[in-house]
Formats: structure tokens, C-alpha cells, sequence
């Protein structure tokens, strides 16, 4: 059962490539907004698309969706053929430019850290080398390359970490209601980015040994690095100090000022990782008996929740975030009828995406007709194009700026890109395209590596 979420991959990865296509096109019909809004919203923009090629890459491998101690004698590993290499370098180079747009955006939004006119040069150039370089360092050293990756990810996590706190305490701490905007909008970051680890947060802070003495130290090459190993995976006990930070924040807010959407999210995410907790914790035996007996493999049900609460995380909530934060924190102009119509797209597609990973999530557990199902997505696809605009007018009711804010404290400063940075920016982008479909062929060919 829990295999049928596999295809869910190739929606969600459908969906990111739409929606970072919608919001770039916003993007550049986007005129008046501050320099830093407009582009944060460009770097969405490609980190939709990046890591929407990176997922659909990996779907395309074919491997199973989970492997653990109870199928390591069973799974069954693809033929390595030209096009599954094909798919490999692609994920690789995709997935490194995805990491690295990822650690440019707190730079920018909600604070700009760099407000200077060459700094978008500079993010190109970051873009680019890292991309490059981390492609091109996983041919021959796959395993430090991916933990030195891992790492990186330290960066936005402790950036938006200290800006929700700095501002969540200036709003209660001094009354300032206008700092709101930017601590929500980096907490609805930290939950869209790394929301599917969250949904383990307390395991992770209690019980982590005994998950990786088992998992993943179980065909662990005694010529890889522990330390770095550790270290890199370290980076999941700063996910832990943001999801207590959000937690205790947001319920002091919450009795003055009611509740929100950031609010609602995470406490959902702090109630998710103790059931998970729970849950976790229940199969450690099996999991000991899979690593040094014999056993019959991990429970269905548990397989089931592990991967309906993650994939729910990246496939679902991720997308819908980030298109809340592009809409609600007015990164895109979607006021004018034209641009309009593209900011509903959107939502018809998040809407058809969120009834398809719901429905294929509740047929992996309850057994519902094809015919049912498919009568019940057409009812949700023709909700969604009916109120479309409703559902605009929701997600636009409560509009925050950072940037009016941040220019009422005066730590905004007035910063104008030349057109030839921009260019160079987009030249960036397209290389690692160009780069990464050359490169995939290359492999594809000779086998690199």
C-alpha cells in the first residue's frame, strides 16, 4: 500500500515546475515592489522549478519510495541503464542549485541582509559555483558531498531561526504589532522548507541513537567519516530549536492576539512529532530483529504513517506555503486583472494537487473505486475553478509588507540592480540548466565516477 505513494512524487513534481513557471512570469510583470520582494519572489520562482526537476528525476530512477532493515534483502534495485544514470546526475545538479537558492533567500526575505547593489551578482556567482562544484565533487566523493550539502542547509535554518525570534519578542516584548510580518513570514520558511524532518522533531531530540545504530550505520562503509556523518546531521537539532522557539513564541502570542495561520501550522507540526515519537518508538524492536534475526519487515500501518505525515509535509504543505507566502506577503502584483488570472491558476493548481495527494493518501489505507475517486477529484478540480476567486480574496485578506515595515524602523536601505545583473543572474540560472542536462548525458554515456 504505502508504494502507491511513490506516484505522488511525479504530481508534486508537475506541480512545483507549474507553479515556479506562474511565478516568474508574475515575477517579471511585477514593477513597483521593493528590491528585496521582487527578488525573493525570482528565487522561488527557480527554486520551484529546480526542485521540481530534481523530484521528477528521481521518480524517474524508479527505486521504491522507503528501504529500511526490513527490505534491504527485498527491494528491488533498477538496471543501471543510460537513462537511469541520465536521471541520477540530473537530480544531483538540480537538487544542488535548489540547496543553494535555498540558503540565498533568507539573505533577502523577509530581512535583507544584503542590501547592497552588486548583490545579486554576488548570489548568481553562489548559485553557479555551488551547483557546479557540488555536481561535480558527488561524481567522485558522493557521500562527503552530500553531508557537506547537508550542512549548508544550517545556514537559512539559523538565519530565519534569529529572525523569528528577534522579532517575535520585539511584537511581544515592546508592543510592536508591525514586526508580525517579518517574524511569520520566517517561521511559514522554516515549516515550507523543512517541514518533512519537522514531523520528527522529537524523535530526533530524543531518540536519534538508537534510530541511526540500527538504520543508518547498518551498511555504513567503515571507510566513510563518522564525524562528518554526525555533524552534517546535526543540522536536524537546529530544526529542533526552531520548532520549540515557533512553539513557545506562538503560544504567548496566541493568548493575546488569537490565533493565525503560522499558529495553527505549528502547533500541528509540534502535535505530528509526538504521535510520530510514539510511533517511532513502538517499532524499535522490529527494527533490531530486522538488523540481527530474522524478521517479517516493519508494519504496514507504520510504514503507512511514516509516509503519509512526510510526503504530506514535502508534497502538500511545502507548495502551499510558499505560494501563501508569495501571495500574502505581496512579493508578486496580483492586483491588476491580468495578473490576476495567473495568481488563480495558482490556487486551481495547489487545489487540484492537494485533492489528488489527499485522495491517493486515503486509498493507500481505505480501499475506494477508481470511478470514486475520480468523480470526487473532478468535483474538487471544478470547486476550484468556480471559487478560485474566493479563495484569492482568503488567502489576500490578511496582506502583511515587510518592506513598509522595515522602512518605518529605517533598516531598509534603497538599492537599484543594473539591467546587466539581472541578465547575468538569468545567464547564471540558464548555465546550470545547460550544465546540468550536458552533464547527465555525459553520465548517461560513460558512467562518470
Amino acid at each position: 500500500m504505502y508504494s502507491d505513494f511513490r506516484s505522488l512524487e511525479a504530481i508534486s513534481a508537475m506541480v512545483n515546475i507549474i507553479l515556479g513557471t506562474i511565478t516568474l512570469i508574475l515575477a517579471s510583470r511585477t514593477k513597483k515592489n521593493a528590491w528585496n520582494e521582487l527578488f525573493a519572489a525570482k528565487l522561488l520562482g527557480w527554486y520551484f522549478i529546480f526542485q521540481g526537476i530534481a523530484m521528477m528525476s528521481n521518480y524517474l530512477q524508479g527505486y521504491e519510495l522507503w528501504t529500511g532493515p526490513a527490505t534491504y534483502s527485498t527491494a528491488v534495485l533498477p538496471e543501471d541503464t543510460n537513462w537511469l544514470r541520465f536521471n541520477q546526475m540530473l537530480e544531483v545538479v538540480t537538487a544542488s542549485a535548489a540547496s543553494a537558492i535555498l540558503c540565498s533567500i533568507p539573505l533577502f526575505f523577509p530581512y535583507p541582509f544584503l542590501q547592497s547593489d552588486r548583490s545579486q551578482r554576488l548570489i548568481s556567482v553562489f548559485i553557479l559555483l555551488f551547483a557546479i562544484i557540488f555536481s561535480g565533487f558527488s561524481i567522485f566523493l558522493p557521500f562527503e558531498t552530500r553531508m557537506v550539502s547537508v550542512m549548508f542547509e544550517l545556514l537559512p535554518i539559523t538565519i530565519l531561526g534569529l529572525v523569528y525570534v528577534r522579532f517575535s519578542m520585539k511584537e511581544l516584548k515592546n508592543g510592536d504589532q508591525g514586526a508580525r510580518s517579518i517574524s511569520s513570514s520566517s517561521g511559514l520558511l522554516i515549516l515550507a522548507f523543512f517541514g518533512y524532518s519537522l514531523t520528527d522533531w522529537l524523535y530526533w531530540f530524543t531518540s536519534v541513537g538508537k534510530w541511526s545504530t540500527v538504520v543508518w550505520l547498518s551498511r555504513f562503509n567503515p571507510d566513510l567519516s563518522l564525524t562528518l556523518f554526525f555533524v552534517a546531521y546535526s543540522v536536524l537539532g537546529g530544526l529542533v530549536a526552531c520548532i520549540l522557539a515557533m512553539f513557545l513564541f506562538e503560544g504567548l502570542r496566541t493568548r493575546k492576539h488569537g490565533n493565525s495561520v503560522l499558529t495553527s501550522l505549528t502547533f500541528g507540526f509540534f502535535i505530528v512529532g509526538i504521535i510520530s515519537w510514539i510511533a517511532d518508538v513502538s517499532v524499535h524492536d522490529t527494527l533490531n530483529e530486522c538488523m540481527y534475526a530474522i524478521c517479517d519487515g516493519l508494519p504496514e500501518e507504520w510504514l503507512i504513517y511514516n509516509t503519509f505525515t512526510n510526503n504530506l509535509a514535502a508534497y502538500l504543505v511545502q507548495p502551499i506555503v510558499l505560494m501563501y507566502i508569495l501571495l500574502n506577503y505581496d512579493l508578486l502584483d496580483t492586483k491588476s486583472d491580468e495578473n490576476g488570472s495567473f495568481a488563480r491558476a495558482m490556487v486551481i493548481v495547489l487545489v487540484v494537487i492537494a485533492s489528488s495527494t489527499v485522495l491517493e493518501m486515503i486509498q493507500s489505507i481505505i480501499p475506494i473505486g477508481e470511478i470514486i475517486t475520480s468523480a470526487v477529484l473532478a468535483i474538487g478540480i471544478a470547486a476550484a475553478i468556480g471559487w478560485e476567486k474566493a479563495i484569492m480574496e482568503k488567502f489576500l485578506s490578511g496582506r502583511n509588507s515587510t518592506t513598509t515595515y522595515l522602512q518605518s524602523i529605517g533598516e531598509l536601505s534603497s538599492v537599484e540592480f543594473e539591467q546587466s545583473s539581472k541578465k547575468f543572474f538569468l545567464t547564471s540560472i540558464m548555465t546550470i540548466l545547460v550544465f546540468g542536462f550536458l552533464l547527465s548525458i555525459l553520465n548517461a554515456a560513460l558512467g562518470l565516477g
